[in-house]
């Protein structure tokens, strides 16, 4: 092989590098994906949460999906938002009767404070309190709970699926760092280092175009809670946290599957 032949190749393997790392570069730049941490010291949820959807019945749909929270087991998922965003997964496509509840604890347990009765439709639905007025407070801790209509003859039949969000105050630096991004993904990416699930999510659920964030905050999630459940002691505890980490993988596999 000539000297000359070897400068070529090396000089077009040296561009092919540049290029491809010039093109990865460009989609990571327009794809980026945040990595979500648990919140410093959070609080243990009050009241059991979790999902009765491993269960069989006519609401189940697709077998390797369930009705989920998109939200954490472990811990009390945190916002700063006084009007957030919930979200969770319906697996079945036939459209039912859906209600959305919502409960402040006062003296340590749930109080009812709203419900919306809406309609399911398949994969990721969302409801934002800021569609119904309703505003949280600093400080506060509430339960959300989703219940599947399955069948208005025999309530005991709904699927139903629930979890606890606290809000917190937002520190003047992450405000700052807010209020100066324009991109979501960064504004995502800031929320989810600092432990903010529910800001995190709705960021990028707000820009479903890049479904990549959307799925690696699910699978972060679902490592933590996987991480979680190997500390925990208390069986039924650790039950939910397993089921939580098997539907969240469930949903990414649904989900990736549309594409």
């Amino acid at each position: 092989m000539s000297k000359y032949f070897c400068v070529i190749r090396q000089s077009l393997t040296s561009k092919l590098l540049l290029s491809c790392t010039f093109i990865l570069y460009l989609t990571l730049a327009t794809t980026a994906i945040a990595t979500y941490k648990s919140p410093p010291n959070p609080s243990s949820p009050r009241t059991p949460t979790g999902s009765n959807s491993s269960r069989t019945n006519e609401c189940t749909g697709n077998e390797k999906t369930s009705l989920t929270v998109l939200a954490p087991f472990a811990y009390v998922g945190q916002t700063v938002s006084l009007q957030p965003t919930f979200a969770w997964f319906v697996p079945n496509s036939q459209s039912r009767d859906i209600e959305f509840s919502l409960y402040k604890y006062v003296n340590g347990k749930p109080h009812q404070i709203g419900k919306i009765p809406m309609q399911s439709s398949p994969g990721i639905m969302t409801f934002s309190l800021a569609d119904k007025q309703i505003s949280l407070a600093v400080g506060q801790r509430y339960l959300w709970q989703v219940a599947l209509l399955c069948n208005p003859n025999h309530p005991s039949e709904d699927l139903i699926a629930s979890a606890e969000i606290e809000v917190v105050a937002i520190s003047p630096k992450l405000k700052n760092q807010i209020s100066q991004t324009k991109e979501f993904w960064k504004r995502s990416d800031l929320y989810a280092e600092q432990g903010l699930w529910y800001d995190a999510l709705t960021e990028t659920l707000n820009n479903p175009q890049n479904k990549a964030s959307i799925l690696n905050l699910l699978a972060e999630l679902s490592q933590l809670e996987k991480e979680a459940s190997g500390k925990v002691t208390e069986p039924n505890h650790k039950q939910d946290l397993d089921q939580q980490v098997l539907r969240l993988q469930q949903i990414i596999n649904a989900e990736q599957a549309l594409k």
